[in-house]
């Protein structure tokens, strides 16, 4: 996992984005289209299925920082 990367870094990116409905990580990717390489690179780690809101993101990246 791309040691740099934060939650928060992700959060600026998918803020707001659970409020049409449940995405998948396809959907996430695109919604992070303008974010660096390395935090696309943390976001294809995830599983495919069904998210409804971000704290399942960090489910699924336990080890990822809030911060730096």
């Amino acid at each position: 996992m791309a040691d740099d990367v934060t939650r928060a870094e992700i959060a600026d990116h998918l803020a707001g984005l659970f409020t049409n409905g449940a995405m998948n990580r396809s959907d996430l990717l695109i919604a992070a289209a303008s974010a660096r390489p390395e935090v696309r690179a943390v976001l294809e780690q995830l599983p495919d299925r069904r998210y409804t809101e971000l704290r399942q993101v960090w489910e699924d990246l336990p080890a990822l920082p809030v911060g730096l």
